[in-house]
């Protein structure tokens, strides 16, 4: 498809060469837009995150926001979802952030720090709150034209390969896909050889060879079909991933809706990032339980790979704060990683004893604490 019309009110007719402006929205408009997620329609990301939730935001708008969903890598590559939302072709999207690092230097920044955590639901919390109220990540959205509406983490990452990898020595030579510089620089430190390419090209990667191996969530074996070209999963823990935004909305798009409509996005996206978190981990224990059944081997790493990434992780941080600094030039990277930092304390604890497969309790949370607390008239109007 190659619809590139950004949405249209149901009174005007547009032009479908043209991508018009938005024009402030008043209560009976029906607004129709795009929706773009490069990833399979099975994937937690667009499953939960756009297939189940964008007939939610519809219905919770009482039929007058009407979204087009492309899946996959249709309307927009895998690097374009930050650009493509900026300039309007789509109005509302996921992006991987890691793939735009000199845009967006202080999600880059946080995104180094997920090598140090392995539990999602925290974490999915702490880096939407964060996002949406520090200072230094709210300008960096402004500056990009988006409005940042949720975000994700995945399950941890561990190494889908085609041969077996458990010791560190196993490690030497080998070309892993990484999803970014924390991963790459533990690689490089164990005598690997670090491959930065979009998690769409590992099929083709592993299967021709150019890979040996992919650090990726294990629920990719089934949901991408890993396992027909990587018959290995070593099960180190390399990090989360939740760099970008699950929801990121074209900032002039988002300000020419209604109160009530900006309120429906709120209001839905409780289910949206609970949902996909619990499938992460759901399907990784899916995919692992049926791999090998798949013909797939799985590996417990050796002590000296664990340790490995045990000593890496203590200098994680300061890794991130010398990139702020150094690379892209941030004034104060270490107080947007303390900001940070206080804000995964917090859920840390807000979120012991809570049951991770409750979700009703969880979607409570999301929607009381987090998402509830957001003004839909004030949010990102600057």
């Amino acid at each position: 498809m190659t619809k590139l019309s950004v949405f249209k009110l149901s009174a005007i007719a547009l032009s479908a060469s043209l991508l018009a402006a938005p024009s402030t929205a008043i209560a009976d408009d029906v607004v129709e837009f795009n929706a773009s997620v490069w990833l399979p329609a099975t994937h937690p990301l667009a499953k939960h995150s756009y297939v189940e939730w964008l007939p939610r935001l519809e219905a919770a708008s009482n039929g007058t926001l009407k979204p087009q969903l492309f899946t996959g890598p249709v309307l927009l590559a895998p690097s374009e979802h930050l650009s493509g939302i900026r300039d309007g072709i789509a109005q509302v999207g996921y992006h991987a952030g890691t793939y735009t690092p000199s845009d967006i230097p202080e999600d880059n920044v946080l995104a180094q720090v997920a090598f140090g955590y392995d539990d999602p639901f925290p974490a999915a919390f702490a880096i939407t709150e964060a996002n949406m109220t520090l200072p230094q990540l709210q300008q960096q959205w402004k500056r990009n034209n988006i409005a940042y509406l949720g975000g994700y983490s995945t399950s941890p990452y561990v190494l889908l390969c085609s041969s077996r990898i458990e010791t560190l020595a196993d490690m030497a030579g080998k070309k892993v896909r990484v999803p970014g510089a924390a991963q790459s620089d533990w690689l490089a430190s164990v005598g690997g050889v670090p491959v930065n390419v979009p998690s769409s090209e590992m099929y083709d990667g592993l299967d021709k060879g150019q890979l040996d191996c992919a650090a990726i969530s294990a629920i990719d074996l089934k949901s991408r079909s890993l396992w027909d070209v990587a018959d290995h999963v070593t099960l180190i823990s390399l990090g989360l991933y939740w760099s970008g935004y699950s929801q990121g909305a074209n900032r002039d798009f988002w300000q020419s809706l209604t109160d009530d409509q900006r309120q429906a996005f709120f209001d839905t996206l409780p289910e949206a990032m609970i949902d996909e978190t619990i499938q992460y981990m759901d399907g990784d224990a899916e995919a692992l339980a049926e791999a090998p059944d798949q013909g797939v081997t799985i590996v417990q790493p050796a002590d000296d790979l664990i340790a490995s990434v045990s000593d890496f992780s203590t200098v994680v941080r300061g890794n991130a704060e010398k990139l702020g600094a150094d690379t892209f030039g941030i004034d104060d990277s270490d107080a947007l990683l303390s900001g940070f930092e206080e804000i995964v304390a917090k859920w840390e604890k807000r979120l012991e004893g809570v049951d991770r497969s409750d979700r009703d309790a969880l979607v409570k949370i999301a929607r009381e604490e987090l998402f509830g607390k957001a003004d839909a008239s004030t949010y990102s109007m600057d």
